[in-house]
């Protein structure tokens, strides 16, 4: 009895102090009648979260820059030709008739293929109309070179892509002569430029503007000038046509029109029309080449046997330029019947670049 007032005064001052209160069966209960209990600590609440490394943000690296590279090679004078179109014994246009069109220029197919485009100047007309005839010159001595259209396979075959006609032997047989070229040069898928036609070169959306005029007088520079700032292009070269024949130092107006080119905006300048060379100059830092000479010349056998190649070697990087670098490379204009050729004797190339760098007076040392 006093075992039962007992328990009740304990449940009732349990009960009174807020404890909960397990059911009496389950405090009855001996532990080893619950095998299935899992006995606990309660988690302290001082306990710190576990740490979950966060993954690292994977960081891209930036992309390889995208590397452009752009080759031209320039060439002087190709006569492809003979006065008033003759086919004698040793004329140019007898020998085109008897050997395959890549005769001429298979000295230098390896060089022109591996560049982007061969630039030279075209000095004849090309027709098949028997009926063209020379226009008066109104001066003497005088020529008129004409060839089958069937010619125009020598700059195929030779990888030559673009050629000038602004010079004074474009229209030695009129308007239509000159007609006839312009569209066979168009059948031959061959890009050409006159004073009226600017040539744009692109690659991977870099322009590259070559503006093929004549320059016969001074102050010409001027009108040159004014075409090529017309010109939306990212790198701007002036081809000319002009100057004093067969003297190897350019006329000081010719010179002085061409550093006016440079301040006004050209990047390169190259001339033509003596027939032979003359020195390469820097200006401001850019090139100026005041004659390429002759190159593949069918007008004549003996005209001075030195001539050459300039190639400019442009480098874009992201599609901006970041690279100008050139290369001269000395030639024969004849190793064969109007073949030109490379120089390998060491001496005669060394004589070449002296010319060139202004050290000697003459590319042939005598």
């Amino acid at each position: 009895m006093k075992i039962a007032i007992t328990i009740t005064i304990i449940v009732l001052l349990l009960a009174m102090t807020g404890i909960a209160l397990a059911p009496a069966y389950i405090l009855s209960l001996p532990v080893e009648a619950t095998p299935d209990a899992v006995l606990s600590h309660p988690a302290s609440t001082d306990a710190k979260s576990p740490t979950v490394e966060s993954e690292e943000k994977e960081i891209e690296p930036p992309p390889e820059p995208v590397i452009t590279d752009i080759t031209l090679s320039f060439v002087g004078d190709l006569m492809l030709a003979t006065d008033r179109g003759g086919e004698y014994a040793g004329s140019f246009n007898k020998l085109a008739n008897e050997v395959e069109p890549s005769y001429f220029l298979e000295n230098f197919i390896e060089l022109f293929e591996s560049d982007d485009w061969t630039i030279g100047n075209l000095e004849n007309v090309f027709t098949d109309d028997p009926t063209v005839q020379p226009r008066d010159k109104g001066y003497t001595p005088a020529y008129w070179y004409k060839s089958k259209t069937a010619n125009t396979a020598i700059l195929n075959a030779g990888s030559v892509e673009v050629v000038s006609l602004a010079n004074n032997h474009s229209e030695d047989y009129g308007k239509k002569g000159y007609s006839d070229t312009r569209d066979a040069l168009d059948e031959a898928d061959v890009i050409w430029g006159d004073n009226n036609n600017m040539v744009i070169l692109e690659k991977e959306g870099f322009k590259i503007a070559v503006y093929c005029t004549t320059f016969y007088y001074n102050s010409y520079d001027l009108i040159i000038s004014k075409k090529l700032a017309e010109t939306e292009a990212d790198y701007k070269i002036v081809y000319f046509h002009g100057g004093t024949e067969r003297v190897h130092v350019p006329d000081s107006w010719k010179a002085t029109g061409a550093h006016r080119m440079i301040d006004n905006g050209a990047d390169l300048v190259i001339g033509g029309h003596p027939h032979v060379l003359q020195p390469i100059e820097i200006y401001k830092g850019k090139t100026i080449i005041h004659s390429l000479g002759n190159f593949c010349f069918g007008g004549s056998r003996s005209e001075e046997n030195r001539t050459m190649v300039y190639r400019l070697y442009l480098q874009l990087t992201d599609g901006e330029l970041t690279s100008v670098t050139d290369e001269v490379i000395p030639c024969y204009l004849y190793s064969d019947l109007y073949k030109p050729a490379i120089i390998t004797d060491e001496t005669d190339k060394a004589n070449v670049m002296a010319f060139l760098n202004g050290e000697i007076e003459s590319p042939i040392v005598k």
